[in-house]
C-alpha cells in the first residue's frame, strides 16, 4: 500500500493474469509454460468430478445433463457444470424458431451472451482503472463527446444486427466469432496460424474466465462507487485511518505509481504476445495461404470514415467536368435486351478498367468503415455500399464513364439516376438463383442493374453473374421475394441461361427481376493470386417517383435524405449522371453535406427487420448454395 495506489496495482495484476493465460506457445509443444498447470488441473478436476456426478463449479451440486461438465473440450468451451437455473435444459427458443424453419442453438446464444458482457466488462474494467492513473488524461474524451459519437453508435448498431443476424445464419461458426479472425479458418486472417481446435479451445475456456471475473469486478466497481463515490481505492477518510492503524506513509508517490503503471502494462503486452505466439505443426501444413485481400479489407489500422480520394489519375482524355463518354448502341441489342432481360456489352468500359482496378485497390488497402459488416459476413472480401458517396473515384467514373449514355438506351428513357451501387470482390459463399430488391427506394418497373468486371471470371464456373434468360417476363415470383427455385411457378418454363464468361471492362446490364445466380469457388474462398473484383448497382429511369417499400429492402435506402412516397425521384442522394450531371447535387457531395447513414433509419430498419424475422428465412437457406 505504500508503494502504489490500487489502480497500479490492479494493472499490474492484470499484467500478471494476461502472463498467466498466453502460454499456448509453450503448451503446444508439449513443454511447460506459465499458466499450463491451471489448465491441467482444471481438466484433472473436471475428470474427478464428472466420475462421481457432481459440477466442478458446484462440487455439491451434481452436474447438469446437458452439460460436460470439461472447461476445454472442443464443442463447448468453458463448461464447468454451471446451471444452477438450468438453461441449458431448457428447449423452448429452439422448439419456437423451429417452427419457423429456423434451425437455432440456444446454448449457443447463450454463450455468445456471455462472451460479448465478458468482453464488455474487460474493456469497462480497462477503462475505470487505466482512468485512475497518471495517464488517464489520454483518454479521448473530447474528441468522441464532439464528432464521434453518432459515428460510434451507427457502428455498433450495425456490428450488433450482424452478430444476431450471425447467430441465426451462420450455424457453424463459433459463439463470439465476429470474422476478424477467431481460429482455426480456412485460409483469410485468424488469431493463430497452427491453432488446433483443442487450443482453441483452452484460450475460449481463458477469455471467458477472464470475462466472468472482469464481470464480477465491473459490479464491485460500480458498488463501491455508489457507496464511496469512488470506483477505485477506499474513501479517503477511510483510507486514512487505516494508513494509521497500519502505520504506513501517509504520501502517495506518482514516480513509483507510474513506473509499476508501466511496468503492468509491458507485462500485459508481453502476455498478449504469448497469447498469439505459435510455432509450426503438421496440422496447419495442408492449411491454404492466407487471402491477402481479405486481411487488408479487415484492417483495423487503415479504416477510414468521410470521403476518400484515391491518388489516381482519370483515364487518358477524361477530363473532370465533362460530360459522360457516350457509346452508341444498335437497335437489335436493345431489343435483345428487352426480349433476354439482360445483355453484355463487351469492353464498353475497357477505357476505365485500370482506373477501376487501381481505386479498388486503394479501398481494400483502406477500408470504409461502411464495408466492416459485410467484411465480418465472410459472403465477400470485400463489399460496401454507395461508393459514389464514400470514394472521389467510383464518383468519376458514374460521372463520365458511358455507363449512363448506354443505360439510358437499354432503357430508352431520357434520364438516368444512381440508386444504389456496390463493390463486389471475390464472392466467397455464392447466391442462389434469386432476384434483385435491394436496388433503392424505387419500383421493379423503374429499376435498372448493372456490372462491370475488372478481371477475367466465369472460365471456372464461378464468379460470374449467371441468367435465366427471359425470366422478367414471368409471372409466378412476387415482388417481395427475394429467393426462388427453379422449379416453382412459371420459372420452369425458361429454360435457357446465359454463359457469360466477362473480361476487364465489360458490362452487364439486366432488368432487376432477371432471376440470376453468383457461384462461389469450390472451397467458397478465394485463393492467393485469385480475384474476381466489380462494380455494380443500380439506376432509375426519368420520372421515376421515390417508393420506400420497406422490410428488409431499406437496407438500400439508409441515407438521410427528405424524400417521401409519390415524389419525383430527384435529390442529391440519387445523382443525375445521364444526359449530364446536375452541378447544384454535385456541389451538395463537395460540400459535404450529405448523411450516408442515418441514424434513425439503421434504428427503424433493425426493428423491422426483428419484427418480422420469419419472413426472412428464407434468406437463411441459399447463401453458399449452388443450385
Amino acid at each position: 500500500a505504500s508503494l502504489a495506489s490500487p489502480a497500479a496495482i490492479a494493472a499490474a495484476v492484470a499484467g500478471a493474469v494476461a502472463v498467466a493465460t498466453g502460454t499456448a506457445a509453450g503448451r503446444r509443444r508439449g513443454g511447460s509454460a506459465a499458466g499450463a498447470p491451471s489448465v491441467v488441473a482444471a481438466r484433472a478436476t473436471a475428470g474427478k468430478q464428472s466420475e462421481e456426478g457432481m459440477s466442478m463449479a458446484i462440487p455439491f451440486l451434481a452436474v447438469p445433463k446437458k452439460l460436460t461438465n470439461d472447461p476445454v473440450n472442443t464443442a463447448f468451451p468453458g463448461d464447468v457444470g454451471f446451471d444452477p437455473l438450468g438453461f441449458s435444459g431448457d428447449e423452448y427458443f429452439n422448439e419456437v424458431l423451429d417452427n419457423f424453419g429456423v434451425k437455432f442453438d440456444a446454448m449457443r446464444w447463450y454463450r455468445e451472451a456471455e462472451l460479448m458482457h465478458g468482453r464488455v466488462a474487460m474493456l469497462a474494467t480497462f477503462n475505470v482503472v487505466i482512468r485512475e492513473t497518471p495517464v488517464g488524461g489520454i483518454m479521448p474524451d473530447p474528441l468522441v463527446e464532439e464528432s464521434g459519437i453518432w459515428e460510434l453508435v451507427q457502428i455498433m448498431a450495425m456490428i450488433e444486427a450482424f452478430r444476431g443476424w450471425r447467430l441465426f445464419v451462420n450455424n457453424d461458426k463459433l459463439a463470439g466469432d465476429l470474422g476478424f479472425g477467431m481460429g482455426p479458418v480456412e485460409g483469410g486472417w485468424k488469431m493463430s496460424w497452427d491453432m488446433t481446435r483443442e487450443e482453441l479451445a483452452i484460450k475460449q475456456y481463458k477469455e471467458l474466465q477472464n470475462g466472468r471475473l472482469a464481470m464480477l469486478a465491473f459490479a464491485g466497481i460500480t458498488a463501491q462507487f455508489l457507496v464511496t463515490g469512488r470506483p477505485i481505492g477506499m474513501d479517503p477518510e477511510r483510507f486514512n485511518t487505516f494508513q494509521t492503524m497500519m502505520n504506513l506513509p501517509s504520501d502517495d508517490d506518482p514516480v513509483r505509481n507510474a513506473m509499476l503503471t508501466v511496468a503492468g502494462a509491458l507485462i500485459i503486452g508481453d502476455g498478449i504476445r504469448r497469447l498469439s505466439q505459435v510455432g509450426a505443426s503438421p496440422e496447419s501444413a495442408n492449411k491454404p495461404a492466407m487471402n491477402s485481400i481479405a486481411a487488408k479489407a479487415i484492417n483495423p489500422m487503415k479504416i477510414s470514415f468521410g470521403v476518400q480520394k484515391p491518388p489516381v489519375e482519370l483515364p487518358a482524355g477524361i477530363v473532370a467536368g465533362q460530360a459522360g463518354q457516350q457509346i452508341a448502341l444498335t437497335e437489335e441489342q436493345i431489343r435483345q435486351f428487352e426480349e433476354d432481360g439482360v445483355i453484355m456489352i463487351k469492353g464498353a468500359c475497357k477505357d476505365w478498367v485500370s482506373f477501376l482496378q487501381q481505386i479498388t485497390e486503394y479501398q481494400i488497402e483502406n477500408p470504409h468503415v461502411w464495408s466492416l459488416v459485410g467484411r465480418m459476413s465472410g459472403m465477400y472480401d470485400y463489399i460496401q455500399r454507395n461508393m459514389w458517396m464514400t470514394n472521389d473515384g467510383f464518383r468519376d467514373f458514374l460521372y463520365y464513364s458511358p455507363l449512363g449514355h448506354v443505360l439510358a438506351q437499354l432503357g430508352r428513357t431520357d434520364e438516368v439516376r444512381c440508386t444504389t451501387d456496390m463493390l463486389l470482390v471475390n464472392p466467397n459463399r455464392g447466391f442462389g438463383w434469386h432476384q434483385d430488391n435491394q436496388n433503392g427506394p424505387i419500383g421493379f418497373p423503374d429499376a435498372m442493374r448493372w456490372w462491370v468486371a475488372m478481371d477475367r471470371c466465369g472460365q471456372d464456373d464461378f464468379g460470374a453473374p449467371e441468367y435465366l434468360l427471359g425470366s422478367h417476363r414471368n409471372q409466378s415470383v412476387s415482388d417481395d421475394a427475394v429467393f426462388v427455385k427453379l422449379e416453382d411457378g412459371d420459372l420452369s418454363t425458361f429454360g435457357r441461361k446465359t454463359k457469360f464468361i466477362p473480361e476487364p471492362g465489360d458490362l452487364i446490364i439486366w432488368n432487376a427481376r432477371t432471376i440470376h445466380r453468383i457461384v462461389a469457388p469450390p472451397e467458397q474462398q478465394w485463393v492467393e493470386g485469385t480475384q474476381r473484383r466489380a462494380i455494380g448497382g443500380t439506376v432509375a429511369k426519368g420520372g421515376t417517383t421515390y417508393f420506400n417499400k420497406g422490410g428488409a429492402s431499406g437496407i438500400s435506402d439508409l441515407a438521410g435524405h427528405t424524400q417521401q412516397n409519390g415524389e419525383l425521384l430527384s435529390s442529391p442522394y440519387f445523382p443525375r449522371i445521364y444526359p449530364s450531371v446536375d452541378p447544384e447535387e454535385a456541389k451538395v457531395r463537395e460540400r459535404g453535406e450529405l448523411v450516408g447513414r442515418s441514424p434513425k433509419k439503421i434504428v427503424d430498419l433493425g426493428v423491422t427487420l426483428a419484427s418480422n424475422a420469419g419472413k426472412y428465412i428464407s434468406f437463411t437457406k441459399v447463401v453458399g448454395k449452388r443450385d
